[in-house]
């Protein structure tokens, strides 16, 4: 059904992509998607794009589609109000491909695997805009919860083995492959108190997990079982929190393309650390299966998989981070967002030299280019594991 449908829309389709070609000398027309189906994919994607448009030359038009299943429609809603976005064009796209000689009129969703790895986001900083309303309704729904205006709030996204089961095409694949990036929602606790303690309110996010936030505070909201989650509020919340906290995974590329600060923890691979950001990263500990040695950060770059099962077979324990792990380093962020954790010199070298062996691996180039200024590895984390670097 769908070849049917392909030639029957090629009739007005194939004649629109050679007048496409024959304009290039005049205007370049760009055709593209993104992919909508995974939210932080969808969002740095197009995140990326929206901030390069700012430097855009002006004989390039980029026409886009948007292919189902969408993982956000809010997100979707911000895309279509920003770019030129229309159903048809998936059918020029289509021919466009099937017909030899159109790759200068293909627009790539991503040409760096989804990284900025030129610091487009940071250089441009232009995020979409939040219409005014929807900026009235997002304070209003954190009043209603007890918020006032002025109080700062964090988002916690902690992934665990329900990510992505909450979608029926998500569902029909075994994500198990990376289960090395799940944690236990229960060893945040610690941290989530300290935080309200602090007068701080937190959200736990996501959109299907396994387990409710033990933490009973009037300041903790475990929102994936608020009756009134939706897309909406997962964009404004991430959108316009004072920090994210996640062990990354999707919806924390909405505080990155927004510039907030974000806390990665128990995140591996480290050689995927998000550097083009204002972030600190605290990963799990990687250990020898035969033996107390927990691996350098040159191991960790060597054996930095993708795969649960390259680490099992590589001989290697993935160890999540302890409860007072976690407190230390989110204690150590929020003193660095209020201007008062202190620095020592150790802590300054040991960063430099953290950024130099980095700089020295053969994967860096591929990875990362711009380094933002403030992104680091936690120096709690370099502190409790002297034999790191």
């Amino acid at each position: 059904m769908r070849k049917i449908n392909t030639l029957i829309q090629g009739v007005w389709a194939i004649p629109c992509v050679f007048i496409i070609r024959l304009l290039r000398p005049i205007i370049l027309i760009r055709i593209g998607t993104f992919f909508s189906g995974r939210i932080g994919h969808f969002v740095i994607d197009s995140g990326m794009q929206w901030a390069e448009r700012q430097n855009h030359n002006h004989r390039i038009i980029d026409l886009y589609w948007l292919e189902e299943p969408i993982s956000n429609k809010q997100w979707a809603t911000m895309v279509c109000r920003n770019f030129l976005v229309f159903s048809w064009v998936s059918h020029l796209g289509r021919w466009n491909r099937l017909i030899p000689g159109g790759k200068a009129n293909y627009r790539p969703s991503s040409v760096t695997g989804t990284r900025d790895i030129n610091g487009i986001m940071e250089n441009y900083n232009i995020q979409f805009d939040f219409l005014p309303e929807e900026m009235d309704k997002g304070r209003l729904w954190l009043k209603e919860q007890g918020w006032k205006e002025g109080q700062k709030f964090v988002c916690l996204q902690v992934r665990d083995s329900a990510y992505l089961g909450f979608e029926e095409w998500h569902a029909q694949y075994d994500w198990n492959y990376h289960s090395y990036r799940d944690s236990d929602i229960d060893t945040y606790n610690l941290a989530i108190r300290w935080l309200a303690d602090q007068g701080v309110w937190v959200l736990r996010m996501g959109k299907s997990v396994n387990k409710r936030v033990s933490i009973k505070h009037p300041r903790v909201i475990d929102y994936p079982f608020h009756p009134e989650k939706n897309d909406f509020l997962d964009v404004w919340l991430f959108a316009n929190c004072d920090l994210c906290i996640s062990t990354g995974s999707g919806l924390d590329a909405i505080s990155d393309v927004y510039r907030r600060p974000i806390l990665f923890l128990n995140c591996l691979p480290l050689n995927n650390m998000v550097s083009w950001s204002n972030s600190i990263n605290y990963p799990k500990h990687l250990k020898w299966s035969d033996s107390d040695n927990f691996l350098t950060l040159e191991e960790h770059l060597e054996h930095g998989y993708n795969y649960t099962k390259d680490y099992e077979e590589s001989g290697i324990d993935v160890i999540d981070l302890t409860s007072d792990e976690i407190t230390s380093v989110v204690q150590e962020c929020w003193a660095r967002l209020e201007d008062t954790f202190m620095e020592t010199d150790d802590d300054t070298n040991q960063q430099n030299q953290f950024w130099k062996t980095m700089r020295e691996s053969s994967l860096f180039k591929k990875q990362h280019d711009f380094i933002h200024p403030k992104a680091r590895l936690a120096s709690t984390f370099l502190r409790n594991n002297p034999n790191f670097l």
